[in-house]
C-alpha cells in the first residue's frame, strides 16, 4: 500500500505514521527525517538543507523532489510505502505527480489529518517544550514553529484543498486520541490489519 500522510505540524503525522508503517510493514519515508539525517551526517544536502529548516522554511522543491524520487525506487519500497509531509505545496505536487509517472507508481490514499490551526500550535508549542534525550530539536523553537505554521497555512493548506475533491483523499478528525484517529484510518482504508 502507497499512501500520502498530510497535515500540519503538531497534527500527528509522525504518531500516526509510526504505527500505520509498523502494521502495514512498509517504510515511513518522511523528507525531514531524511534532511535530520543528511545534516547530521554533514553531507552537502544537510548542509544545504540546515539554514532553511532552522528557520522553519521549506528546503527548495527540486532538492527534495529528487531525494524522494531516489527513495521511492529503494528495495524496500516494493511492498509500499507511506510518504509523510510532502509534498507540502502545489509547485510539489505537480512535480510529484509527474515524477511518479516517471517511476510507474501511483499513491493509494491521500490521507489527511485535520486539525484547527490553533490547535495545531498548542501542540506544537508543547512538542518543542519537551526535550528528546535531554536536546530540543534546534528547528523546535517557538519562533520556528509559528513560522512552520505560517508557511503550512500559506503554501500547504491551498495545495491540500486541491486535493480534497481527488477520489483518494481521505480526511481524518486529528483532533481526537492517537487510538481513535489510527481506528478511523484503518476504517477508512480498510486494508490496515487490526491491532
Amino acid at each position: 500500500m502507497r499512501l500520502i500522510l498530510f497535515g500540519g505540524p503538531g497534527s500527528g503525522k509522525g504518531t500516526q505514521a509510526a504505527i500505520l508503517t509498523t502494521l502495514l510493514g512498509i517504510p515511513h519515508i518522511s523528507t525531514g527525517d531524511i534532511l535530520r539525517a543528511e545534516r547530521a551526517a554533514g553531507t552537502l544536502l544537510g548542509q544545504q538543507a540546515q539554514s532553511y529548516m532552522d528557520r522553519g522554511e521549506l528546503v527548495p522543491d527540486q532538492v527534495i523532489v529528487d531525494m524522494v524520487a531516489n527513495r521511492l525506487q529503494q528495495p524496500d519500497t516494493a511492498a509500499g510505502w507511506l510518504l509523510d509531509g510532502f509534498p507540502r505545496n502545489g509547485a510539489q505536487a505537480a512535480v510529484f505527480e509527474e515524477m511518479l509517472k516517471s517511476i510507474h507508481q501511483d499513491y493509494d490514499y491521500l490521507l489527511f489529518l485535520d486539525v484547527p490551526a490553533a490547535i495545531l500550535q498548542e501542540r506544537a508549542l508543547n512538542r518543542a517544550k519537551q526535550a528528546v534525550n535531554g536536546q530540543q530539536r534546534s528547528d523546535d523553537t517557538p519562533e520556528t514553529i509559528l513560522k512552520r505554521l505560517q508557511v503550512y497555512e500559506r503554501e500547504t493548506l491551498p495545495m491540500i484543498q486541491q486535493y480534497m475533491s481527488h477520489p483518494k483523499f481521505v480526511p481524518i478528525d486529528g483532533t481526537r486520541t492517537i487510538e481513535e484517529v489510527t481506528a478511523a484510518i484503518q476504517a477508512r482504508i480498510g486494508e490496515v490489519n487490526r491491532v
